[in-house]
């Protein structure tokens, strides 16, 4: 459902509505509570590219299952775990703001968002096997993954994801498993998020508007803005403006001509997600 509430010359305008946005206009307004917050957004849902659920991975990329994170291997020979262990304790912060969250009311039942769900990395091949002993066993040896298990048993794997096994062959194969994992759905957690946003006193958001330009001024932002049902463009100003707009970001960094818009560049993902039931 569409929604267009306007705040003339608020202190934030919040471009986008998902995870990145929704998540720093409810830190602002617990922190400040008589902050401004106007949120723009240009689809009529909220939260429906990047952060929608079906759009990412929701495993908060909390550095269990995802390999990338431990590419290197160190002068010992072992795969250095460090930047994984930093990746999971940057995660259990988020955590802790869902937790004040709804300790506090702004969400009422996060179930809703996040769930307990097993992490699984798995890999084939006598070379990837090796490294993923490796990484378990830098990994275990921490605290926060102390509870992750490691098998190269087929009948082992076969219990966790009985798909992986089907028809596969004799090539060598491991996996690690974590119960502690979840699934976040980012989505929801942005929809609930910005909608209390919009309850506050000082708090708006307005969908299908479209931020075409923004401009510095002396005492902030000019930000120009297009509202997609009616066609008319307005301009509202800020002292303080948070680009969040998932691929539509880099140009309007460019436009902005701030210093650390240079260097930023864009490219194109494609991936499936299959779902089984």
């Amino acid at each position: 459902m569409s929604s267009v509430e306007h705040i003339e010359n608020p202190d934030v305008i919040l471009i986008g509505s998902g995870v990145m946005s929704a998540t720093l206009g409810g830190v602002l307004k617990n922190l400040q509570p008589d902050l401004k917050i106007q949120l723009y957004e240009v689809t009529p849902e909220l939260a429906q590219e990047s952060s929608n659920g079906w759009n990412n991975a929701g495993t908060g990329h909390a550095g269990i299952c995802e390999l990338s994170y431990t590419p290197n291997r160190g002068e010992d020979g072992e795969v250095d775990v460090a930047k994984a262990i930093e990746i999971f304790d940057q995660f259990e912060q988020s955590k802790y703001f869902w937790g004040y969250a709804v300790r506090s009311g702004m969400i009422e039942d996060p179930s809703r968002f996040v769930n307990a769900v097993p992490h699984i990395a798995f890999v084939y091949g006598q070379e990837q096997v090796d490294f993923l002993r490796s990484r378990h066993k830098g990994m275990s040896a921490h605290h926060f993954f102390s509870s992750m298990e490691y098998t190269e048993d087929r009948d082992t794997i076969r219990e966790w994801a009985p798909l992986l096994l089907a028809g596969r062959d004799e090539t060598p194969i491991a996996a690690t498993k974590m119960d502690r994992g979840t699934d976040v759905n980012f989505g929801a957690l942005s929809k609930l998020l910005v909608q209390w946003l919009g309850k506050q006193d000082g708090g708006a958001y307005a969908t299908e508007h479209r931020v075409t330009d923004l401009t510095r001024t002396k005492n902030g932002w000019d930000v120009k803005v297009k509202n997609l049902q009616s066609g008319r463009t307005f301009t509202n100003s800020a002292k303080f403006v948070f680009i969040g707009a998932g691929g539509g970001s880099l140009p309007l960094l460019q436009k902005s001509g701030i210093t650390e818009s240079k260097g930023f560049g864009g490219f194109p993902i494609g991936g499936q997600w299959l779902r089984c039931d």
